[in-house]
């Protein structure tokens, strides 16, 4: 049934250029990636709380108060004390890509690692990211190092999302 669908779907033609095209995981990993989004196992996991990881809003108003589930006593305890480390964006100098564990570092000490990054099709292939830093580093603009295969690579913190969305909002 979903293989007639797909057969279905890439059949379609607008003045003779197909309308859908089949993507692979680089390409959904791209997406996600520019959309600032998280890969579980990647940036996020079962010992990053969502307010390491600048996910506070995903929690209700009200679960952030009354607490009542798995990891409460923690998220609470890093909304009222915060946080050691930040899941925070970065822009990439040159063209060798940062990819995951990459060791950030602020002048020969390490602040962080990576936990998701590749060129951004939509940004012109510029190498963008995700990684856990050190609170006091983790400011938009901030200039750092990531070392790449023993070659030092400056990235500088950036708001995410890298690319901003375009989502359909009905009237």
């Amino acid at each position: 049934m979903i293989h007639e669908f797909m057969d279905k779907l890439l059949k379609i033609e607008n003045s003779g250029t197909p309308v859908a095209q089949m993507i692979g995981l680089g390409a959904r990993d791209s997406l996600r990636l520019e959309a600032g989004l998280c890969l579980y196992g990647h940036d996020i996991n079962e010992s990053i709380s969502p307010i390491e990881a600048m996910l506070a809003w995903t929690i209700s108003k009200r679960r952030k108060e009354e607490g009542g589930y798995l990891g409460s006593d923690i998220v609470k305890s890093h909304i009222a004390n915060g946080v050691l480390k930040k899941r925070s964006g970065f822009i990439a100098e040159g063209k060798l890509p940062v990819r995951e564990g990459a060791e950030i570092f602020n002048k020969g000490t390490k602040v962080g690692i990576v936990t998701s990054g590749g060129p951004s099709p939509c940004l012109n292939n510029t190498g963008i990211g995700m990684a856990y830093v050190d609170a006091p580093f983790n400011k938009v603009k901030t200039e750092l190092t990531a070392v790449v295969r023993g070659k030092e690579i400056p990235i500088k913190i950036a708001k995410m999302p890298f690319v901003a969305n375009n989502y359909y909002k009905p009237e």
